[in-house]
């Protein structure tokens, strides 16, 4: 019984002192390179080199090339720190990149990310600060990065 006390006190214990900060950046891009948006290889390898370069530990990653349509490529790189998701929209010239990561350091890729668009037409970063502490602090329904555009909590369905 002893043994199964201090088990017990020793995982309550770690999971008090976790840490749940996270940092979501939300990237939206124009660029002139169309042929880059359709090719997986290339976006697969470049977002691989940036994550790497900034010692973020890929476990997993799954890429998918769409056959038709505008021949679009989606694709999540799962991290120890979290995830890179990014979806491309060739017809547009457009992609959409959601990096969050996990820990007390705030780790922003968004101009290496730029730098792999070569002068994009446009380009927009966004940052969210997430976790138990940032919601202890801030009122709920509104931050200095976001604004909740509908709350459905209290409806039935």
């Amino acid at each position: 019984m002893k043994g199964q006390f201090f088990a017990l006190s020793f995982f309550i214990s770690a999971e008090v002192n976790m840490d749940d900060t996270g940092h979501h950046y939300v990237i939206d891009i124009i660029s002139k390179d169309v042929e880059f948006l359709k090719d997986e290889t290339l976006l697969t390898h470049s977002f691989e080199k940036i994550l790497r370069l900034s010692h973020f530990h890929i476990i997993g990653r799954l890429v998918y090339k769409f056959q038709s349509g505008g021949e679009g490529v989606t694709g999540i790189f799962l991290l120890s720190e979290s995830h890179l998701s990014f979806h491309t929209y060739p017809e547009t010239g457009y992609i959409s990149i959601d990096l969050y990561t996990c820990g007390k350091h705030a780790v922003n890729l968004s101009r290496d990310i730029e730098a792999i668009f070569n002068n994009p037409t446009k380009f927009r970063s966004r940052y969210i600060e997430r976790g138990s502490t940032f919601l202890a602090k801030t009122n709920p329904f509104f931050t200095s990065s976001t604004v909740v555009l509908e709350d459905n909590r209290n409806e039935t369905h």
